[in-house]
Order: C-alpha cells, then sequence, then structure tokens
C-alpha cells in the first residue's frame, strides 16, 4: 500500500473541515462514487468527533493523527489518538429504534467501511484501522 495523506490536527472541532476536505479529496481520487465518498467522508468526522468527545474529554489541544493509504483494492484510514482507551467489546452504538439526537457515530463508521478495528495495544490511546475494498467483499 501506498500512503496518501499523513495529516496531523489538533483534537478541536474546528480542525475537522479540513480532515474532512483530505479524505474526500483520497476517496474521490481512489475512484469510489459520490455515495461512498459522501458515507467515507462522515464516518471518518464522527471517528474522530468521538476522539475529541470520549478519548480527550473535549480537551482542545491535544493530536489526533490521520494517515490514508491504498493498495490496488483497498482504502485504508488509520486514526491515532493518545487518549483514554475504551476497550473494544465497550464501543457499541445505541440501538437505531432509540430515536434520539447522537451516539450513531459507531452506526454510521461501521456501516461506510467493510473493516473496523481498534488496536488497543498501543501504551497509550487507541489505533483506529478502517478499510473499504473498491469492491464489496462477496
Amino acid at each position: 500500500m501506498s500512503r496518501l495523506i499523513h495529516h496531523v490536527c489538533r483534537s478541536h472541532p474546528a480542525q475537522m473541515s479540513e480532515v474532512r476536505a483530505r479524505v474526500r479529496a483520497a476517496a474521490q481520487e481512489f475512484g469510489f462514487d459520490e455515495n461512498t465518498v459522501m458515507r467515507l467522508v462522515l464516518a471518518v468526522d464522527e471517528a474522530c468527533t468521538n476522539v475529541i468527545r470520549h478519548a480527550y474529554k473535549g480537551e482542545s489541544q491535544h493530536l489526533i493523527e490521520l494517515d490514508l493509504e491504498a493498495g490496488d483494492d483497498v482504502w485504508e484510514v488509520r486514526i491515532r489518538d493518545y487518549g483514554e482507551q475504551c476497550p473494544p467489546e465497550q464501543l457499541k452504538g445505541r440501538d437505531l429504534d432509540d430515536v434520539r439526537p447522537g451516539g450513531l457515530g459507531l452506526h454510521f463508521i461501521r456501516q461506510a467501511f467493510d473493516e473496523v478495528h481498534y488496536d488497543c495495544a498501543c501504551e497509550k490511546g487507541t489505533l483506529l484501522i478502517l478499510r473499504k475494498r473498491r469492491v464489496p467483499p462477496a
């Protein structure tokens, strides 16, 4: 795989517009259709927002690292934080029948990407690895 983007930003919501723009450009360059591009951008935005809210408790001075890589048929996003870890088994979105604002980020992430992996083996923080295939798995 070759690296398309390495982007480091602060854990501040104002930084997310640049993240969305970079993800959009990379997804379009990879050849995803516009509907898929929109879903991927939303999912990455939600993942970064979760880092800000949960790993960093809303504090805006911490780092978020974003790497986008592409292979022949796989597009991969890696989001690295250095905040509070949450055991992956506790990462569950709320029930979709529970209609109210918020809480759908994990649902959007899992719907947009073919693979979602939380690597909590880091000494501090979490590495979220998201993979999307050009052609969905059979």
